[in-house]
């Protein structure tokens, strides 16, 4: 037999000192945390900010589900209020970095916590030679505590867009 096939019969122990079943490998039923009754699921919580306009369409600008907060894209038309393709936006990369990152410190401090509880930011960004310039900015705001980050190129949904931001935060 293979090792595979060995494993998910439960026939190799490995240095783990378990089958790769009983560690949750193969076919072996795992356990779920729920009861699969709707009171026993997570409850969330919408989190709309002062100083930040409603969300532009049909979701919300960050949800908390138990200590994580979960932030939509945001980006530096995120506190102007009117319609999204009329709202004034600051031209430099640099200026767009700042301002959507304090959108995004409004919201984190607006559900109980601040920017060193972030642990994940997934970047939009829109011009690839803007990567240095918007992690300079990046930077003063993550210096103690930087979280995981992704990033990549992205059309975003205006054209004088630079950046868009998401970020998870664990709050205590």
């Amino acid at each position: 037999l293979s090792y595979l096939k060995r494993c998910s019969q439960g026939r190799n122990k490995d240095r783990a000192g378990g089958t790769a079943a009983e560690r949750g490998f193969g076919n072996a039923p795992r356990a779920s945390p729920f009861s699969g009754r709707k009171e026993d699921m997570p409850r969330h919580e919408i989190i709309q900010p002062a100083g930040l306009a409603e969300a532009v369409g049909p979701f919300s600008r960050a949800v908390r589900v138990d200590n994580l907060l979960y932030i939509a894209g945001t980006t530096a038309l995120s506190q102007v209020s009117g319609d999204y393709y009329q709202r004034a936006l600051p031209p430099t990369i640099e200026e767009q970095t700042r301002q959507t990152l304090e959108n995004i410190r409004k919201t984190v401090e607006a559900a109980g916590g601040t920017m060193d509880d972030i642990f994940k930011v997934v970047i939009m960004l829109k011009n690839p030679s803007d990567y240095k310039k918007m992690n300079t900015v990046r930077a003063e705001y993550f210096s103690r505590r930087p979280p995981i980050s992704t990033c990549y190129r992205a059309d975003l949904m205006r054209d004088d867009i630079l950046v868009e931001i998401e970020a998870v935060a664990a709050l205590g």
